[in-house]
């Protein structure tokens, strides 16, 4: 047999992870073989462990893909910049508008919030994805940090906390606009709730 070219291993390897993606998102990751996935890739199981280690290893891959494709890495996040609240905002505009415009995008936030039994086998992933929300909570607070010194935001504001507060609002928001698409049109009422949630953070005052 004629080995592959470079094009053609490339858009094997496409197929694969299109095909896990799908998988994953419609049975779940545990449910889901190498067998189901081979099957409908349209190749043999011997094409999927040359192209991927293991599951767990194709499931980091369509991790790696998507962010890659949507910019959405952790490098790519905290390369964005911010000089006013309205930044932060855009940048979550962005995300938003995203989500509701790319279905293989969507696809993945459900398999990562509702289909991926985060159980052993899948720490390592689990561990990522902790890893990027502290981080990104971590840059939100060094930003805001900033914008209070530059006397953008009220000097007693607890930075910390608003960080905080600004990543379970924006989890909460995916998460539930995700369970059910038909409830709020998420570029509208879901930027419109953390329009809310800033705008507070201008007004805050002193706890009593």
């Amino acid at each position: 047999m004629a080995r592959k070219t470079k094009a053609e291993a490339e858009q094997t390897r496409k197929d694969i992870l299109d095909a896990a993606l799908e998988l994953f998102h419609a049975k779940g990751y545990s449910r889901t073989t190498l067998e189901d996935i081979a099957l409908s890739a349209g190749v043999t199981r011997g094409a999927i462990y040359w192209h991927f280690k293991d599951k767990v290893d194709l499931f980091t891959a369509i991790k790696e893909e998507v962010e890659h494709s949507t910019e959405t890495r952790l490098e790519d996040l905290l390369l964005l910049s911010v000089t006013n609240l309205s930044d932060m905002r855009d940048n979550l505009l962005r995300l938003f508008v995203n989500l509701e415009r790319d279905s293989r995008f969507r696809r993945y936030f459900e398999l990562i919030f509702f289909r991926a039994e985060f159980t052993e086998e899948l720490q390592p992933v689990m561990e990522q994805f902790k890893e990027k929300c502290w981080r990104m909570q971590e840059r939100d607070k060094t930003d805001l940090v900033r914008l209070q010194q530059a006397g953008k935001l009220p000097a007693h504001l607890d930075c910390t906390q608003a960080a905080l507060g600004f990543r379970c609002l924006i989890l909460g928001i995916i998460h539930s606009w995700l369970m059910d698409e038909s409830l709020f049109v998420l570029a509208e009422q879901g930027i419109a709730l953390v329009d809310d949630y800033l705008q507070k953070l201008c007004l805050s005052k002193e706890k009593l």
